[in-house]
């Protein structure tokens, strides 16, 4: 199918408005989690002066002399913040934009690839569309926090259609835009550094397989590690110096786990009915550990023998549409298996992490879909071609409106930890919650929240709960209860936070001055 230049733009013009319209009511959102700390808390991005700065430190240092207290070294994700501050001064508002903008970006960068694939624009419209509206993305999107994902996304999508062009006609400085591209990813986030040479090898090694063996290509990507590794040596002290939460778990139980997930996060694209925050799951020890673990086995070895008799086909029989179904789930595994927890990890799964694996699951369905079409037309069976096509638009008009809902939760701060203790109760949010309505004098809702966080701190221990205690002591300060908040104060004392232990401490002296 011939298209036209005007038809490309048409097609993009058209994701470019839908995408917005669909994330417009996120630009309204304010600072949430993560973001009061990178970036309404951190003094190094109010100056763009700081900039040299942060290639020396992880994502959370808020001082030039701090210590690094994470293995997050993203020094671009954080120098985007100090552009926006520029920009926007503390204003959430410019900072919920460059994010969409970001997105948008991103949208079109799929629509790119996927017309090189496809190579008709109707195709790579839809897939692009899937990629822009589904409700998953607002995870990275509607979060200001979440741009690290939406920003490595953006330069390995980058790096991905000058490395296809340089494989379609041998251009140097395509590789080498390929390679810049690339080193931009990994200063965003640590998780390129292997994605991109996985996508590039199953490029190749379906489309392109005179190139598989050429060893020069990867190196030229793996080289600029000898730039990245030093500054985040020194950055971080280490490679990766902080024993991450699910290091106390074996290597084979974490990541058997892991693949576990892979399955439901399959499932949350195809039916995005339960998106939240701080997903976790039961560790699996073993296959016969649980009817999951037994089905993730059986579905691990379907998945082989399906990708591999799709290989086959294509490979034997030129079947194009079996080619593309195997890139793009092919994509999707590639992509999250560095995200297997082989390195131990903070969780098991997220669903940020979705960000740019969803797209190989976009690629696939269309090659499906487009394959039932072409099937309706030549057996000139227009109805069929219409149920399709009536399924295909209920389906993307039920996910833009998911994620325009979604971003009313992001919206509004009590709202959106509401919204995602409805699934799953969560001592930190507790903890959080608590705190919302003390500073707002709401005195009932603070003590509520402070006894639920300590309630399921008993079924999900977190030293969050810390923070519970102390709410709890301030809130009795404030309603003259003095025994009840010396008890909430001393509770505060068991723990390691010397923060609030040094906090509480100055109360108990109050407290028993008072008698």
């Amino acid at each position: 199918m011939v298209n036209t230049g005007r038809e490309k733009t048409l097609y993009i013009f058209l994701l470019i408005i839908l995408t917005f319209l669909v994330y417009k009511n996120s630009l309204n959102g304010p600072f949430l989690l993560d973001d009061e700390l990178l970036i309404k808390n951190n003094p190094l991005i109010k100056s763009v002066l700081n900039i040299p700065i942060l290639f020396n430190k992880d994502i959370f240092a808020n001082s030039a002399t701090a210590s690094p207290i994470s293995n997050s070294y993203r020094p671009l994700q954080t120098i985007t913040y100090a552009m926006d501050n520029f920009l926007w001064g503390g204003d959430p508002y410019g900072y919920h934009l460059t994010n969409v903008i970001l997105h948008i970006l991103n949208v079109v960068l799929v629509f790119c690839i996927a017309q090189r694939l496809f190579l008709n624009s109707y195709s790579s419209y839809f897939a692009a569309l899937l990629f822009g509206i589904h409700p998953v993305n607002t995870s990275c999107v509607s979060y200001i926090a979440g741009r690290a994902d939406v920003l490595t996304a953006s330069f390995i999508l980058l790096a991905l259609i000058f490395y296809m062009d340089y494989s379609q006609k041998g251009k140097i400085s395509s590789l080498l835009i390929s390679v810049t591209a690339y080193i931009c990813a990994i200063f965003a986030k640590e998780y390129a550094i292997l994605v991109l040479p996985l996508l590039v090898f199953l490029y190749n090694a379906v489309f392109k397989k005179e190139h598989i063996g050429k060893i020069y290509i990867y190196l030229s990507y793996f080289a600029v590690l000898a730039l990245y590794l030093p500054l985040r040596l020194h950055a971080l002290s280490g490679l990766t110096p902080y024993n991450l939460e699910l290091y106390h778990i074996g290597m084979l139980p974490r990541v058997f786990t892991s693949l576990k997930t892979l399955f439901i996060d399959i499932r949350i694209l195809l039916v995005p009915f339960d998106l939240h925050f701080a997903r976790t799951t039961t560790v699996e020890n073993s296959i016969f550990s649980s009817p999951y673990a037994t089905l993730t086995a059986l579905g691990l070895v379907a998945t082989g023998c399906f990708l591999g008799y799709l290989y086959k086909k294509y490979k034997h029989e030129n079947d194009i549409t079996c080619g593309m179904i195997f890139f793009g789930i092919s994509w999707f595994f590639l992509s999250m298996a560095p995200l297997l927890n082989i390195m131990p990890l903070q969780v098991f799964h997220s669903e940020n992490w979705l960000y740019l694996s969803s797209i190989g699951i976009y690629l696939a369905a269309v090659s499906v879909i487009s394959a039932g079409l072409r099937i309706c037309i030549n057996r000139n069976a227009p109805v069929f071609r219409n149920v399709i096509l009536l399924i295909i638009s209920f389906v993307l008009l039920c996910y833009g409106y998911t994620t325009f809902k979604r971003n009313q939760d992001y919206g509004d701060t009590v709202r959106f930890y509401l919204s995602n203790l409805k699934w799953r109760p969560n001592v930190k949010f507790y903890r959080v919650l608590s705190g919302i309505y003390g500073s707002k004098n709401d005195l009932d809702n603070a003590i509520k929240y402070s006894r639920k966080a300590i309630e399921v701190n008993e079924i999900y221990p977190s030293p969050e709960v810390a923070g519970a205690y102390y709410n709890m002591g301030l809130t009795y300060m404030n309603l003259r209860k003095y025994r009840e908040a010396k008890e909430a104060f001393l509770k505060v004392m068991i723990f390691n936070d010397e923060g609030l232990k040094k906090s509480a401490l100055a109360y108990l002296n109050s407290i028993e001055n008072k008698k």
